[in-house]
């Protein structure tokens, strides 16, 4: 893809100095940013710098596996580590009381929420082995985004999350306990169904053996190196549509039942395990504090970056409500109310308060974006209605304005970068300016399905059908996308047969417009 040459006006004039704005008060939550992550914490910078250590670590050792080790890091990964099930429900109300840790891609963040464990000697990991297990999907889907079927997915991140990272010293390879016992007490599933299908294909219980034997599998082909060079032989058949047992067979040799004779074989013998002598990075780590509103509020905006279910809309905004009032003059707690009346409450008493913080501080990169998200969200609206679509217009027009001025404080940020695509949502053909600038947030953030499909979706518009699958392939192969991988398969076969330039027929054309489709910048 080309450079993006932005085109916001520029603007004239001298600008009058903003009003000075006291600092808001601090609080308990602790923020420490490093090369590639930002942490957050309400209990000490020791943790912090405990666990943003522990990260940098795994990443570089990723990094150094995969030949990544100077590639860029266009977005660092927020992780917010807390203390209790208590927290993780202040984001997730319905979360499991089981559940240590999840990775989450919306549209307005992609982050990981992790209870932290350190009562618990028994696991080297320490507990993390959640966090290990869902960063290795966050780092394969941005250096190596692709089509894998779910076995790998899976197995690749149990493969990798029992890594032993000592002082010199990384082990890789180790065996999961709980993986093993479930490969010894459990009936096996079949090896067909295990290579063909995901995780939410199975039951509650056969979830945990699919785990399982996708590890084994995933270490079976790993360790030895003649495996190892003939996967991308059997991920190019898949991947043209051919059954995964048969294809398997053809280049491994192996049925589905010598398959698994193969695998009871191989976890019998001791496993071998890769030993790398490294230097661990130490990593230079940024805090600082929040304010004392994030107290209250921090992880309940995550919750509304997520959506909010209807049923628990009114209690959560009154919640922003009293939270906000008990801090009347912190612009922290102000721009979470307003987040919140945007989508909770009334849309223009959230954007009033934005305009009043905006007039505090004019270069306050967050306060921009949402503002012209909400904006993007009313355009969106209108569009729909043939008659409104001149003020939709108009209204696409201040959502760019205020993304200009964000681009200006950070040029390579995919949420302006995206929201500026979905201002020329009523262009009658994507320019090349809009593709470009799209794609590049699709590569900032390329594991949020929801950008890639509609970013695909310009592309198609534009009849550049192979980046176009570029983009589709690794949401509709997600083994955890839903509804967004049957979309995402749905307008890959849209495209099925189609070289770039073609136009596609009148049915499937509009199936890739994404008409009522929620996901969909625009009209």
């Amino acid at each position: 893809m080309g450079a993006w040459a932005p085109a916001w006006g520029q603007g004239g004039g001298v600008a009058a100095a903003p009003p000075v704005v006291q600092a808001d008060a601090p609080g308990r939550w602790i923020r420490g940013e490093s090369d590639h992550f930002i942490v957050y914490s309400d209990r000490s910078e020791a943790l912090i710098r405990r666990y943003v250590t522990m990260l940098e670590d795994f990443d570089s050792v990723l990094r150094m596996l995969h030949g990544k080790a100077e590639a860029e890091t266009p977005r660092k990964l927020p992780l917010y580590l807390l203390s209790s099930s208590r927290q993780l429900r202040r984001t997730i109300p319905g979360a499991d009381e089981r559940m240590q840790g999840v990775y989450l891609t919306g549209v307005e963040d992609i982050f990981v929420l992790a209870i932290r464990d350190d009562s618990n000697s028994y696991d080297r990991n320490n507990g993390d082995d959640t966090v290990l297990h869902e960063y290795t999907h966050h780092f394969m889907m941005q250096y190596f985004p692709d089509a894998y079927p779910g076995w790998m997915v899976e197995g690749l991140a149990e493969y990798y999350k029992t890594i032993d990272l000592q002082m010199k010293k990384v082990q890789i390879g180790d065996f999961s306990r709980g993986r093993a016992s479930s490969l010894l007490n459990d009936k096996w599933l079949p090896m067909s169904d295990l290579l063909s299908k995901r995780p939410s294909q199975f039951d509650r219980d056969q979830v945990l053996t699919y785990y399982a034997q996708s590890w084994l599998l995933t270490h079976y082909v790993w360790s030895d190196k003649e495996r190892r060079k003939k996967l991308q032989v059997y991920l190019d058949l898949v991947r043209d549509h051919g059954d995964p047992m048969a294809s398997w067979t053809k280049v491994y040799g192996q049925d589905g039942p010598a398959l698994e004779k193969a695998l009871r074989t191989y976890m019998n013998k001791p496993l071998l395990a890769l030993n790398l002598t490294r230097e661990p990075p130490k990593p230079q780590i940024a805090f600082s504090r929040l304010p004392a509103g994030a107290d209250d509020l921090i992880l309940e905006i995550q919750q509304l970056k997520l959506g909010v279910a209807k049923a628990e809309a009114p209690a959560l905004l009154v919640k922003f409500q009293e939270a906000a009032a008990k801090r009347p003059g912190e612009y922290y707690s102000r721009l979470a109310l307003a987040r919140a009346e945007i989508e909770l409450g009334d849309r223009a008493k959230g954007e009033a308060i934005l305009k009043t913080l905006l007039d505090e501080r004019p270069s306050d990169l967050e306060t921009l974006q949402v503002m012209a998200y909400s904006r993007l969200e009313t355009a969106r609206r209108m569009a729909r209605t043939p008659a409104d679509r001149d003020k939709a217009k108009a209204i696409y027009a201040d959502a760019a304005n205020y993304l200009g001025r964000a681009h200006k404080l950070d040029d390579d940020n995919y949420l302006t970068l995206y929201g500026y695509a979905e201002t020329k949502s009523m262009d009658r053909e994507p320019s090349q300016n809009t593709l470009n600038v799209v794609f590049r947030a699709a590569t900032i953030a390329p594991q949020n399905p929801a950008i890639r499909t509609n970013a695909a979706r310009l592309f198609i518009r534009a009849k550049q059908y192979e980046i176009a699958r570029e983009l589709l392939e690794p949401v509709a192969g997600n083994p955890h996308g839903g509804p967004q991988a049957r979309r995402a398969a749905q307008l890959l076969s849209t495209l099925e047969g189609k070289a770039d330039g073609e136009a596609l027929k009148p049915a499937t054309a509009a199936a890739a417009s994404g008409e009522g489709d929620k996901d969909a910048p625009g009209g």
